[in-house]
């Protein structure tokens, strides 16, 4: 390789690694505002205290993205970049579904829709992603969560317990500085 070819794949490397920090850090910038939503004491008062005791929502399998999915999806060998784009299209279903069995007046739903809104945004941050995807495992996943029919709908779990599993598998995957 020669001194010049080394100098052009160095600055290409740089630059690349710039846009990634560039993308970590937009998505940061979101994640934080979000991280402040998801923090316990309004899980508790939006998702539990407002609903009735024992009160489920029933979700696909595949909605519930939990931090040991993550564990075993990267024993697995999945990107990093995957799971993150996993954990955006997952969560944004998830509000999704749980906004179909809010009723308009309740106390939960300006919530649930403001973070919603935030997914929104993330989802336009990692959109591009989408098109880059290599691995049919991470296709399969996105369609079976895009394409699954209300009929399929198995699994029943407390809303509380769904946006638990956003914020932990949220503060495994990103390394932003959350505040204390």
């Amino acid at each position: 390789m020669t001194l010049k070819m080394l100098k052009h794949s160095t600055g290409a490397i740089y630059f690349s690694l710039l846009g990634v920090l560039a993308t970590v850090d937009s998505l940061c910038v979101h994640l934080e505002e979000l991280h402040s939503k998801l923090q316990y004491r309004q899980r508790v008062r939006y998702m539990k205290d407002y609903f009735p005791v024992n009160y489920a929502v029933k979700v696909h399998y595949e909605d519930i993205y939990r931090t040991i999915n993550v564990t075993r999806m990267q024993n697995q060998n999945f990107t990093e970049m995957n799971l993150k784009l996993l954990w955006v299209y997952i969560n944004s279903q998830v509000l999704e579904t749980v906004l179909e069995v809010l009723p308009k007046r309740h106390p939960s739903r300006t919530y649930v829709e403001d973070i919603s809104t935030l997914f929104s945004y993330l989802r336009m941050n990692v959109e591009e992603m989408v098109s880059d995807i290599e691995d049919d495992r991470v296709e399969e996943i996105l369609s079976h969560v895009s394409d699954i029919d209300d009929e399929s709908k198995r699994k029943s779990i407390r809303p509380k317990a769904l946006f638990d599993n956003c914020y932990r598998v949220m503060k495994q995957l990103f390394q932003c500085d959350w505040d204390p």
